[in-house]
């Protein structure tokens, strides 16, 4: 049986480093099987590097959409909406709750009006919470502290699943190619060590 057809078994960590660093006096240890210790050590902390820089960006993300919502806030105003019409449905589909109403309001500016967003089926007379911008107009309120967290969150778990397959991809990729250049290089290698090994003269 030659070496090509053993079975993989592991090796354990501290041989891989006398490998990887040149420690190794094996005479079968090859320079491509130092190259493949070097990139078994790799993966774990290119792993690790990478699950950082997600978690640094995570809170980079965070921090900046935190300053944005405050941002935004300060150009935002609640007040109390009254519809004054039926509501009508944006979207036909059976179970849609979405839609909008004629509504009045009464702003530091002085009374306006307009559509505002309300669930399918609200009568007129309703009052309903609605934020309005420095023009007086119906605008998105502000997000909570929880949905900046949530979509913070999600975008580090998403740059980190991305960034961590791109590394498995290359470690693949590159360990595929160490393997095919160790068996083309085994024969030669074998001939070369085979009189010292067995003490053959």
């Amino acid at each position: 049986m030659t070496a090509q057809q053993h079975p993989a078994t592991h090796t354990p960590l501290p041989a891989l480093l006398r490998r990887a660093s040149g420690l190794d006096r094996n005479p079968l240890c090859r320079p491509v099987d130092r190259a493949r210790s070097r990139l078994a050590l790799a993966l774990p902390l290119v792993l690790a590097a990478l699950l950082a820089m997600s978690a640094a960006v995570s809170v980079l993300v965070f921090r900046t959409e935190t300053r944005a919502e405050r941002e935004t806030a300060r150009h935002r105003h609640a007040v109390v909406a009254t519809t004054v019409g039926p509501a009508s449905s944006d979207d036909f589909r059976p179970g849609s709750t979405r839609a909008h109403a004629p509504a009045r309001w009464t702003y530091p500016a002085g009374p306006g009006g307009g559509a505002i967003e309300v669930t399918a089926g609200t009568p007129a007379g309703t009052a309903v919470p609605v934020h309005l911008d420095d023009a007086g107009l119906p605008a998105d309120g502000p997000r909570d502290s929880t949905a900046v967290l949530a979509d913070a969150g999600a975008f580090g778990v998403g740059t980190a699943i991305c960034l961590s397959s791109l590394a498995v991809l290359g470690h693949t990729a590159r360990r595929r190619a160490l393997d095919r250049r160790a068996e083309r290089d085994w024969e030669p290698a074998w001939a070369r060590v085979e009189p010292l090994w067995t003490q053959r003269r």
